[in-house]
């Protein structure tokens, strides 16, 4: 399964392999392969985008900009004539053009040392009510979300929660610009 971002409201071009029973790549199919999406856990319908073959079993799908118009999961299910299911996952971020790719890091105040497996959560109030971001920090500290990206903000305050079982954290305030 693939874990790739999708712009919000806007064409997003996949490629993929198509292969049979055995493994080997399936030519030929054009654009007869058939291609269903779900968004966000909703019923698999027909994709409405462009289909077609780039060669030696590789094709793609240029997914319309409706398709991309809700943020959270695409699940994308293809078939074809003599070929083994292909699942694809996709997720819609909606990407603001001023937003900041922000690096958070946990460390042990003592030691200084990265800690791994905080839970993090951005939110625009004190009382973590609007959450914003949310992920784990990885070996070395840094926080991530579920598809191993780093938080990506528009400029602005934000009031980061922190827990792990065992540790206390305060209430961190940073400012993203």
């Amino acid at each position: 399964m693939i874990h790739e971002t999708w712009e919000q409201g806007q064409q997003n071009l996949i490629t993929f392999v198509m292969v049979d029973n055995l493994g080997v790549e399936v030519p030929g199919l054009g654009a007869a392969f058939v291609l269903t999406i779900s968004k966000n856990g909703g019923a698999l319908v027909p994709g409405a985008g462009v289909k077609g073959e780039i060669g030696s079993g590789w094709y793609k799908y240029l997914a319309t900009a409706a398709e991309a118009n809700t943020v959270g999961v695409v699940s994308i299910v293809v078939t074809g004539a003599g070929c083994v299911q292909q699942n694809l996952e996709y997720v819609v971020e909606n990407r603001v053009i001023n937003s900041i790719v922000f690096i958070y890091t946990v460390t042990n105040i003592i030691t200084g040392l990265p800690i791994e497996g905080v839970q993090v959560f951005f939110s625009t109030d004190t009382a973590g009510v609007n959450v914003v971001w949310s992920g784990y920090t990885d070996t070395f500290g840094v926080a991530r979300d579920a598809n191993n990206e780093l938080p990506r903000l528009d400029p602005g305050t934000y009031y980061v929660t922190r827990q792990k079982s065992g540790w206390y954290f305060a209430l961190d305030t940073e400012v993203v610009s």
